[in-house]
């Protein structure tokens, strides 16, 4: 078992380090974006992109999540070009048919997206975008599908630095403002596209199967439902803050963008680290005899690590929000809202770990019934909360969205491929946490250094508990100290 955990965690730390760039880039942009745009431009700037969030998923139809399935299935390995020709063929069909609407309703499009018809440049050039982004999209599913880990992993990197320098050089140098933005994107998309020609060379076919793409739609058609139902938790909010709180939605869109992002990246990093390492891995494992055992423990040493990383951002949030939005601009108040954003992002690692069953057993049309609660809960909690709470009222609400999703998620694939995950050790995880996230509530020390080094000796205190109490099992002890071997030798459970 220990055997197969090695290379989950091997695979998730060299995608973590292509993410990181990825992620990365966005905390770069933060940094450039809030020290350029005020906060009605940032809300801007969150408005479209959250436009396109909801926009990219009728762009592919699901096909992009069928395609993995498809092109790793040993049934159409002999036919993987064919797999690859019929999804691009009919993904870019859609996506001129989206362009052509942009070109000609923009002014329509921009007053719907942003309250105002201003921004129809800005439209245009977002369509575009779009289209490359579709191009990107298959050949970097394949790259994971085939471990092309260096592959991807310079792509990443190619796409890190063209994102920080192209921005650089139309928004500060050149100062074209949220134009620059946009027309920076595109340039990069187009470059990333071109660079992965020689995976479609290998792959791309001539031919396009009408009863492939039947397959592959009614696979990947249910779980649009349920990521339009994601979109809405994740970005529904944006469009409620800027319509409910009136003049002011604009402006108060652009300082949660900020807080928002700041509060989901540093999570995120990990989570989509974990994400695309997880999928190839439990399908690749799912016949073998321990494989529920693993993802109960997978579900187990996820929480360990990631409670620490947002212990980080909850006892820093003041230090990391400050640092990327100065005060005269953007209030430090917002802060506070990065542990809660965090928090939701958490649960979300969870939620992904338990669509294994659900993809293994091939039962996708259950996950709309789990993502439907939580859009449902979101949309009708906002209503309420923002016009009480105003932002935080729609951070405390994304939290409760990603918890009601996770719950009926864990209820309906123990039908169907029961894992009995270790909840006494998930709750100890748990109550540790959130502990040691209070205590500088409560204990505060005199002057900014002391609370630094009292802050950091707390962030250290969850592995040292974990090492000293008994925590861990024998057999995970004894993984510990071979962590330097270059062989890991297989150890069953006691």
């Amino acid at each position: 078992m220990f055997q197969h955990l090695k290379r989950l965690f091997k695979h998730s730390v060299v995608y973590g380090l292509a993410e990181t760039v990825s992620r990365g880039t966005g905390f770069v942009l933060v940094f450039i974006y809030t020290h350029v745009f005020t906060q009605e431009e940032m809300g801007v700037r969150t408005a479209l992109y959250s436009a396109a969030a909801f926009l990219g998923l009728f762009y592919t139809l699901g096909l992009d999540n069928a395609f993995l399935r498809y092109f790793m299935d040993k049934e159409y390995e002999k036919k993987r070009d064919e797999v690859l020709s019929t999804a691009f063929t009919f993904t870019m069909l859609i996506g001129l048919i989206f362009l052509l609407s942009a070109f000609f309703f923009n002014g329509f499009i921009s007053q719907v997206i942003t309250k105002s018809d201003s921004y129809r440049y800005l439209i245009r050039l977002l369509f575009l975008t779009m289209i490359f982004d579709t191009v990107v999209v298959y050949p970097t599913l394949v790259l994971r599908a085939e471990n092309r880990l260096l592959y991807y992993s310079v792509i990443s990197f190619v796409r890190f630095v063209l994102f920080i320098a192209l921005n650089i050089l139309f928004v500060v140098i050149m100062g074209r403002g949220l134009d620059g933005v946009f027309e920076a994107n595109l340039i990069v998309v187009a470059v990333i596209a071109v660079l992965l020609i020689p995976v479609y060379r290998t792959y791309l076919g001539r031919y396009v199967s009408i009863s492939t793409l039947k397959q592959m739609l009614a696979f990947g058609v249910p779980t649009i439902f349920t990521l339009l139902a994601m979109r809405i938790v994740d970005n529904s909010d944006r469009f409620l803050i800027l319509y409910l709180l009136g003049d002011q939605g604009m402006r108060e869109l652009g300082g949660y963008g900020v807080a928002y992002a700041l509060g989901m990246a540093g999570i995120m990093v990990f989570v989509n680290s974990f994400r695309l390492a997880w999928q190839p891995f439990f399908l690749s494992v799912k016949d073998d005899r321990d494989a529920q055992k693993m993802f109960a423990r997978v579900a187990t040493y996820y929480a360990m690590f990631i409670g620490v990383v947002f212990l980080a951002i909850t006892l820093f949030r003041n230090e990391l929000f400050s640092l990327y939005a100065p005060p005269d601009r953007y209030p430090v108040y917002l802060a506070g809202l990065l542990p809660f954003v965090a928090f939701a992002y958490v649960i979300d690692g969870f939620y992904l770990i338990m669509l294994a069953g659900i993809f293994i057993r091939e039962k996708t049309r259950y996950l709309p019934a789990a993502t439907a609660v939580g859009a449902l809960l979101n949309i009708g909690l906002n209503f309420l909360m923002i016009p009480m709470f105003g932002v935080f009222g729609a951070a405390y609400t994304t939290i409760v969205a990603y918890i009601s999703m996770a719950a009926v998620l864990y209820f309906l694939s123990r039908r169907v491929y029961p894992v009995e995950y270790e909840f006494g050790r998930l709750s100890a995880v748990f109550l540790l946490t959130v502990i040691i996230a209070l205590i500088p509530e409560f204990i505060k020390l005199e002057g900014h250094a002391a609370s630094i080094i009292f802050r950091g000796l707390l962030l250290l205190a969850p592995p040292v508990v974990y090492l000293t109490s008994g925590f861990l099992r024998p057999e995970e002890h004894r993984i510990l100290m071979r962590l330097g071997k270059p062989e890991l030798p297989e150890v069953r459970d006691e």
